[in-house]
């Protein structure tokens, strides 16, 4: 009995050490991935301090800091965080954004961000960085699901600040792709407003997403549409209008200019007498290039409009688009008014609902 008893004993130990094995290794295979978190326009720059201090520190400034186009206070399109890579290691949370550049010097044997890329990159790609002098390549959900990592890599720290002023181009493009899917979510992520999007259809002869906050400005006019959302510090507004097409010369930043200080001069005014809404481009100019919005020929305008004799002022961006159906001309137009806000993001969601605006 004493035997049987032992070898029991032994067999259920055994057996509960290889329950807890499992256990621990099912459970180490199902721990989730974290989900990538992250204020919109941000961007964490991998890079050893001694490379970020020989000048790639003043490059990613250039490049990445620049400011938007177009805020009465300069604002960076993104918002820059220098990090080395053992901090990721040492702070988990590090790890968990969305958009990263990582930064390379391959001559570099002892750096931490070198074997970061050497660990990370196939030897294809590798060597064709060691034959060019340096390359680009991009990692997806490397700690965390919905995150990007784009790699520069020199094969010396020369070679790295070239390859940087080459590649930002397309690498500022490819984050503003990703930002634009989440701006698009913020934007509508109460949905669109149908009621409002008929009636600018209907009056005006265009179609536009209106995202659901937006209530509609009362106004003596059939032929213009007020849109506006107050949010916490801002007010957001959108402003839909036509005007007769009468030649090629309207197609221009001063035909854009015209027609906006038209509806600004007749409809938007502050609370003092005389007072009205014009473009201000002496103090800060005015912007203007032509682009195709949905299959329609416009000129895109951003710049800064200010309540004459009074004190307020914002940003604006407007898209004069060619109705040639119709034979008139479209404007659609937004502005920002967020005294000692920042006001980059709120112009950033603004561009998103604009260009849905499609000539129907």
């Amino acid at each position: 009995m004493s035997r049987r008893f032992s070898l029991l004993f032994s067999l259920s130990l055994l057996f509960l050490f290889f329950l807890s094995a499992c256990t621990e290794d099912v459970q180490r295979t199902l721990q989730p991935t974290p989900s990538a978190f992250g204020q919109i326009n941000s961007l964490v720059v991998i890079a050893d301090s001694s490379t970020w201090e020989a000048g790639v520190g003043d490059s990613v400034a250039y490049f990445f800091e620049a400011p938007y186009i177009l805020l009465p206070q300069p604002e960076p399109i993104f918002d820059v965080r220098f990090i080395e890579p053992e901090r990721v290691e040492a702070e988990p949370t590090w790890g968990q954004l969305r958009n990263y550049v990582v930064l390379a010097d391959l001559s570099d044997k002892d750096s931490p961000t070198t074997q970061m890329a050497l660990q990370d990159l196939n030897d294809a790609k590798l060597q064709e960085i060691r034959d060019n002098g340096f390359g680009t390549a991009v990692a997806k959900n490397k700690w965390a699901t919905g995150q990007q990592l784009i790699y520069v890599v020199g094969t010396t720290h020369d070679q790295l600040l070239t390859g940087l002023g080459q590649a930002h181009p397309g690498i500022v493009n490819r984050l503003q792709e990703g930002e634009d899917e989440r701006l698009r979510v913020t934007t509508y992520f109460q949905g669109v407003n149908r009621r409002l999007s008929d009636t600018i259809r209907d009056e005006l002869g265009v179609s536009l997403d209106v995202p659901g906050g937006y209530t509609r400005v009362p106004l003596n006019a059939d032929d213009v549409v007020w849109l506006r959302r107050e949010v916490q510090g801002a007010s957001m507004n959108i402003m839909v209008t036509k005007a007769p097409y009468e030649d090629e010369s309207q197609l221009s930043k001063e035909g854009l200019k015209a027609i906006r200080d038209r509806i600004g001069k007749e409809y938007v005014s502050s609370t003092i007498a005389n007072t009205y809404m014009r473009i201000n481009d002496e103090d800060l100019p005015l912007f203007t290039e032509a682009t195709q919005l949905n299959g329609a020929f416009a000129i895109e305008g951003r710049g800064i409009w200010e309540i004459e004799n009074d004190f307020l002022a914002g940003p604006f961006v407007s898209y004069l688009l060619n109705d040639t159906t119709n034979n008139q001309l479209v404007l659609v137009d937004g502005f920002v008014y967020a005294p000692g806000r920042k006001k980059r993001d709120l112009m950033s969601e603004i561009v998103q609902v604009l260009r849905t605006a499609e000539i129907i």
